[in-house]
């Protein structure tokens, strides 16, 4: 579809919508002087900085339980990864600065939030074999049930 757009009718889009964004974009620092805004009204993509909490899921296996959970635009050094035999905790913050200077103004930008997620685990799992790994913005913790841990589950047949 793109090919069937002459170049030169695509560029001069392509400058409009980049002007309408700028527009845009005075207007908003603009107003955003004349009204205060809350701290908690600024948003990340998946984060809100008056709450910024972790989206998580907790799937149990016969050997492991396996803790996921979202974590947009985090590095590894942002947050912490700590575990008890009954829970799990993560914590750690975000920080963001954006800086624009053009010819006819001057933008900058900083936000910052902090989360802390305490996850109840379903059972003892072992603490020394726990492993973690943060991947795309998505950080998997794994942890091994202990033993005595998986001899109470019983299996039932049913009749």
């Amino acid at each position: 579809m793109n090919r069937l757009v002459p170049t030169t009718l695509r560029n001069s889009v392509e400058e409009l919508r980049d002007r309408v964004s700028a527009v845009f974009d005075r207007w908003l620092h603009r107003r955003s002087e004349q009204i205060p805004v809350r701290v908690d009204e600024h948003r990340w993509p998946g984060f809100s900085l008056g709450s910024v909490i972790p989206t998580i899921s907790v799937e149990e296996t016969d050997d492991d339980i396996v803790v996921t959970a979202e974590v947009p635009g985090l590095d590894k050094q942002d947050f912490k990864v700590e575990l008890d035999s009954t829970r799990l905790i993560l914590r750690g913050e975000k920080k963001s600065s954006r800086e624009e200077n053009h010819r006819n103004y001057y933008y900058s930008e900083t936000s910052y939030g902090s989360f802390y997620r305490a996850v109840p685990l379903p059972c003892e799992v072992d603490i020394d074999k726990a492993r973690a790994k943060c991947k795309h913005g998505v950080l998997r913790v794994t942890m091994p049930k202990t033993e005595q841990a998986k001899s109470r589950r019983f299996r039932v047949k049913v009749n």
